[in-house]
């Protein structure tokens, strides 16, 4: 059985981490989708605090033992969001990196985060990701309207996310985290602070 911790944030201090997503034109202008729904119309990131909720199985998400949950990465956790770019080459739209509040109850283990609640508060776009620099600056300014957060360019993502690049998004058999450890390194940064000053 995978190695997990329970954990609880509250929205006024969340834990602040990272997802990657895939950036779609709709009808509407561009959104943030999840990367990883094989659907011809995934549905949109929508604006505001989202609720998980499991797709499997009639409980609340995220749960003990089951792989629902929002899913996010932080700095030591093993799931590589550009791992998953070659995961998903099939995929053509442009993509980009998005910090999220997350709150509620949180599960971590050795792959990441699934948390409750999660609330966008920064957009890291792929610039070399958009066919164009029209497109990109046109994304950019929907996304900023949509969200209501600052859009900036992949220089905005920290640089051990970028750095954590595999084959392939899951880790694999053989890597491990020390839970332990890993937990002991959540403290308040300057980043929480200021979300928690604008909430």
């Amino acid at each position: 059985m995978t190695d997990e911790r329970e954990l609880r944030f509250t929205r006024g201090a969340p834990l602040l981490a990272w997802r990657l997503f895939r950036v779609r034109r709709r009808p509407d202008g561009y959104a943030l989708c999840a990367p990883m729904i094989h659907s011809p119309a995934p549905p949109p990131w929508q604006p505001g605090l989202t609720v998980a909720r499991c797709l499997e199985h009639d409980h609340p998400a995220p749960a003990r033992g089951c792989r629902c949950g929002i899913h996010a990465a932080i700095q030591g956790t093993l799931d590589s969001l550009p791992g998953y770019l070659i995961d998903t080459a099939y995929d053509r739209d442009p993509w980009a990196y998005a910090e999220v509040a997350c709150s509620g109850r949180v599960f971590l283990d050795a792959r990441g985060l699934r948390c409750e609640e999660a609330l966008v508060v920064q957009i890291a776009l792929a610039e070399e990701s958009f066919a164009n620099p029209d497109e990109r600056v046109r994304a950019s300014e929907e996304l900023a309207a949509r969200y209501g957060v600052g859009v900036g360019s992949s220089d905005a993502a920290p640089g051990w996310l970028t750095a954590n690049s595999r084959g392939r998004g899951e880790p694999f058999a053989m890597e491990a985290v020390d839970l332990s450890v890993l937990r002991k390194t959540f403290d308040p940064s300057p980043r929480r602070a200021e979300h928690n000053s604008q909430a």
